[in-house]
């Protein structure tokens, strides 16, 4: 089952998701459902039927899915121009968590 829905955010923040979906899903009052944020929006995952590596999997295709949406709209359209981008953003990261400069190397 691959459906979109519209739904209404309340005032105190609250969001329906339809029943239809719920049902399919096996999300029952009470349940637990994990927000991802992206580009562009959210996508909302079921945690019930799904092990942490599926979760973790769906997290990273969402991810994947929200870089390519934004990619195009920069207007990076092969695979390749990302790849200065991507090594830039992940020394970066690898810097900041590790204190590191050069993730490759792992050299100070």
């Amino acid at each position: 089952m691959s459906t979109y829905a519209m739904s209404t955010l309340s005032t105190a923040g609250r969001l329906t998701i339809p029943q239809k979906m719920r049902t399919h899903l096996g999300i029952r009052t009470g349940g637990k459902v994990m927000l991802q944020e992206v580009a562009d929006g959210v996508i909302i995952l079921s945690t019930l039927q799904l092990s942490r590596p599926q979760i973790a999997e769906q997290m990273l295709l969402g991810l994947v899915k929200g870089i390519g949406q934004a990619a195009e709209k920069m207007g990076i359209r092969e695979e390749e121009d990302l790849d200065p981008v991507i090594e830039a953003i992940r020394e970066r990261t690898f810097g900041e968590r590790y204190g590191t400069l050069d993730a490759s190397k792992g050299v100070r």
